[in-house]
């Protein structure tokens, strides 16, 4: 049973990786990438969203990296030496918790920053360790069969299928991006996701 839920896990992401190869285009998301990886978590973020800065793609990282850069976790990230597995959430998950916290959408990238910054470092880097699992890289079907993962600021998250489950019951849990899935870094992997996951207390 458990050789065949593999096997289904493993054409699902594969056909997410084909799709990807085949229909995307060449700039529009970050995704897997097959050959020798290019730099840190970091060195990898900001090469595929173009240096970092809040443009007009929500498929990349911009938000994600002015929050690390923020609040000093993204030298963490750059350490070499370190092993992490990153679920990344895209600008799109970031425009999509500030509209959850303040039921409006934000008009750009660089709105939904000027929201989230007033949360606070220390807010900011709890939510952001709870995307971080130090000290092991996760491959993709490691994820999806895992029953419970503990990240850095030891949230608990419970994969279901392409979901995964946060500990706040409030707001939609992110989902797995299949094109932006196993994107290697020199210290670890990414895998995008679509929304932001959330501590119990954020938004009670």
């Amino acid at each position: 049973m458990r050789s065949r839920l593999v096997t289904t896990l493993a054409a699902v992401v594969a056909a997410g990786a084909l799709v990807a190869l085949t229909a995307a285009p060449a700039s529009a998301s970050p995704r897997q990438n097959y050959g020798a990886p290019a730099g840190t978590i970091v060195d990898v973020a900001v090469a595929a969203s173009g240096g970092g800065t809040p443009d007009s793609n929500p498929a990349d990282y911009d938000i994600l990296i002015q929050a690390l850069t923020v609040t000093g976790l993204a030298s963490t990230l750059a350490d070499p030496t370190g092993r992490f597995t990153v679920f990344a959430p895209n600008d799109a998950a970031f425009l999509r918790l500030v509209t959850d916290l303040t039921g409006a959408a934000p008009a750009s990238e660089a709105a939904a920053l000027a929201a989230i910054v007033p949360l606070g470092v220390p807010a900011i880097s709890s939510i952001l360790l709870g995307h971080v699992v130090a000290g092991k890289a996760l491959g993709p079907i490691s994820v999806l069969l895992s029953r419970s993962i503990t990240t850095a600021n030891g949230s608990v998250i419970r994969p279901r299928l392409l979901t995964l489950r946060d500990e706040n019951p409030r707001f939609a849990d992110p989902r797995l991006v299949l094109s932006g899935l196993n994107i290697r870094a020199s210290n670890g992997v990414i895998h995008t996701i679509d929304r932001v996951l959330l501590p119990a207390s954020l938004g009670a």
